[in-house]
């Protein structure tokens, strides 16, 4: 991976192309755990592009790549957040969806456990420390570093997010969500 962060940073748009479509998947899941609607992921990881292409020259250390691109990323999705977060909208997509109801969809749900429903009971900050931390394997130093605050104080909040999903887990059971 470095070397294509090299060859990015040195105008490689191939190299940089391949960046992205290597972490897009990582980029749409951080993203959606912000921002839920479809379209405002869609805008924050299109930024966040943009805004690394824009900037990849200035990128210190080639190791860091993924740090600084989800760092980004947070930005954006905060921004987006900030803009959009008096303003309710309901999409005609959202409406039709919710007038049809598909029994395997609620054969998955109550097989498993309803990962949005947890997540959207914590803090932002403690959400997104979950998530970067068990679904994208990133150390509790990387998230450090990622969310500008000391390694401590991210095992502190994951220790304390997993209590919490716990206590929301066994306090309502099977049918919490």
């Amino acid at each position: 991976m470095e070397d294509l962060v090299e060859k990015a940073k040195n105008g490689d748009k191939d190299a940089f192309a391949t960046l992205v479509t290597q972490m897009q998947d990582d980029l749409y899941r951080i993203a959606e755990t912000r921002l839920g609607n479809c379209e405002d992921v869609y805008d924050a990881v299109q930024e966040t592009i943009i805004v690394a292409f824009k900037s990849i020259k200035h990128l210190r250390e080639t190791s860091f790549f993924k740090t600084w691109l989800i760092r980004i990323l947070i930005n954006k999705t905060t921004d987006i957040y900030r803009r959009k977060k008096n303003r309710k909208f309901v999409s005609f997509d959202e409406i039709k969806m919710s007038e049809k109801y598909d029994t395997e969809m609620f054969d998955s749900v109550e097989n498993g456990i309803d990962f949005n429903f947890i997540c959207n009971n914590l803090k932002y900050e403690d959400r997104l420390i979950i998530i970067l931390y068990y679904m994208e394997n990133f150390t509790d130093k990387e998230i450090g570093r990622i969310l500008n605050i000391k390694e401590n104080t991210v095992t502190t909040k994951r220790t304390r997010a997993k209590e919490k999903i716990k206590k929301i887990y066994e306090t309502g059971g099977k049918n919490y969500g």
